[in-house]
């Protein structure tokens, strides 16, 4: 599985698609590991499209550009309505950006296709380039 169209921002003149809301979230971090949070929610599709979330981790910064407001996340995550798979997920996601502590043990609660996503967050947050992160053949 790979990330390309999630993440990718279209550059000008490549028709007159209006950018995903995760194109614009990438666009406002400030920093790798915002980014690296925004990339692993945006790639995980399911629970980034669920409005409770969204509400809960989302804002509109004073010049109107999109931001995403982790403190508030975490403070909101367990009253979400999310399966133990979702908020763990969530959590380690959380984690990555710094605002909130998740016990690495919560992969124990992911299935294959999240703890990839995971995985990959984690690799691109080291900087490392040469790490692969899928199935072994």
């Amino acid at each position: 599985m790979t990330t390309t169209r999630a993440t990718e921002v279209p550059s000008e003149g490549e028709g007159d698609l209006a950018p995903s809301l995760g194109e614009l979230l990438l666009k406002s971090t400030a920093t790798l590991r915002e980014r690296v949070a925004v990339q692993a929610l945006v790639e995980e599709e399911r629970i980034f499209t669920l409005d409770r979330v969204r509400s809960a981790l989302i804002s509109r910064a004073g010049d109107g550009t999109m931001q995403c407001t982790w403190d508030r996340m975490v403070g909101r995550l367990y009253g979400l309505g999310l399966n133990d798979e979702e908020r763990a997920f969530l959590g380690l996601v959380l984690s990555i950006v710094g605002p909130s502590q998740t016990s690495l043990v919560r992969v124990m609660h992911l299935d294959e296709r999240r703890l990839a996503i995971i995985l990959r967050a984690m690799v691109r947050l080291s900087g490392c380039d040469t790490i692969a992160v899928g199935t072994r053949i």
